[in-house]
């Protein structure tokens, strides 16, 4: 069994190369570049990837789904092109795959540069009996899977009608997540397969970025919360954000004030 592996390009030309040399052979490879400005596509095309150039940003799901679309196996393996995958990940996920009929994703440990495990046991979206809350050190059940490096059957994935195309950026792993285990299968943790993720490389650095990252964040979270019936508390989140608007300015924190300039432009749209 080979799988296929989905990667989203945006701006994505000092990382991509590393993650495509880290897929062995074998394994078809599909890279959706969401209209970048530098050469992550025809870097992409040197090295046997398939790539679709979408002609403009849609966003992180609407990508993925687009690369999901024309995947010819039966596992979808979507990869952030800022990680890399360790020698015999993908064996040892296709192994857990044929072995965990129950399982809808199967999720690798990530690991840090500094060599700290990024682990989500929390899913505010599903049951908390479900959580799990410390990284665990052998194959179990998770409450969700993190969209740097997640495999996903792909029956499953059609049948829940894939990443949500509303949510443009951030939080599609964790409604994907919820929608797996709120529809009746398991996400399964396979310890001994891993993968080293360079996290917040993948799409570029620079003040205009991180706002735009902010204000997508922010506007997740409140469509995360709407879609799952969760409270809003609009006006105590403006309130904080405004504080921490404040400070910045005070202490002539350029960053902090871009993240929340961006965290307010979308707490305070009315239509999203």
């Amino acid at each position: 069994m080979s799988l296929s592996v989905v990667i989203v390009t945006f701006n994505s030309a000092d990382v991509v190369a590393h993650a495509l040399q880290s897929i062995p052979q074998g394994h078809e490879i599909i890279v959706v570049d969401n209209a970048s400005g530098d050469d992550s596509a025809r870097i992409a095309e040197t090295m046997r990837a398939r790539v679709l150039r979408l002609g403009e940003n849609l966003g992180f799901g609407t990508a993925c789904n687009r690369g999901a679309a024309v995947a010819s196996h039966d596992g979808i393996l979507f990869l952030n092109p800022d990680a890399r995958l360790r020698p015999d990940t993908l064996d040892l996920l296709e192994c857990a795959m044929g072995a965990a009929s129950e399982a809808g994703a199967f999720v690798p440990r990530l690991i840090h540069p500094d060599g700290w495990e990024h682990f989500q046991g929390r899913n505010p979206f599903v049951d908390r009996r479900a959580w799990v809350h410390e990284a665990p050190q052998s194959d179990c059940d998770v409450p969700m899977g993190i969209g740097a490096a997640l495999l996903v059957r792909k029956d499953v994935f059609e049948r829940l009608g894939g990443f949500d195309e509303s949510i443009f950026l951030f939080f599609e792993d964790v409604d994907l997540s919820a929608r797996i285990i709120n529809a009746g299968y398991t996400i399964r943790y396979v310890h001994d397969a891993a993968v080293d993720h360079m996290i917040g490389a993948s799409s570029g650095k620079g003040d205009d970025l991180l706002e735009f990252k902010n204000y997508h964040f922010q506007r997740a979270l409140l469509q995360m919360d709407r879609k799952y019936g969760r409270r809003e508390n609009r006006g105590r989140h403006i309130a904080s954000q405004l504080a921490k608007l404040t400070l910045a300015h005070l202490c002539c924190n350029r960053r902090r004030v871009r993240m929340a300039r961006g965290r307010l432009r979308a707490l305070r749209e009315r239509d999203r």
